[in-house]
């Protein structure tokens, strides 16, 4: 999946939706990830990242892991998100 935006918190909003529309294939959502780990290419923008980052949690905040990368696959993506959500 290519995301054609260059703005991080854009990026984001589409990978969380991705992982959501996931979650709520198993009947859960978003509140049951219990580890995440974040790779992006520039801590540049990392307060509007952590502002996406809670709109998505809520109260939810799932342990995680930020990492800064020098490139991901595609030279057009800023993130990449690993999530590890319990289901029953």
């Amino acid at each position: 999946m290519i995301i054609l935006t260059q703005w991080i918190a854009e990026q984001t909003d589409i990978v969380y939706s991705k992982i959501a529309s996931i979650a709520n294939q198993e009947n859960v959502n978003l509140s049951n990830i219990v580890k995440v780990t974040i790779y992006v290419t520039n801590f540049d923008n990392i307060e509007s990242l952590r502002a996406t980052l809670f709109k998505h949690y809520g109260s939810a905040l799932p342990a995680s892991s930020l990492v800064q990368v020098d490139r991901l696959f595609s030279p057009d993506l800023k993130i990449e998100v690993e999530a590890i959500i319990a289901v029953e």
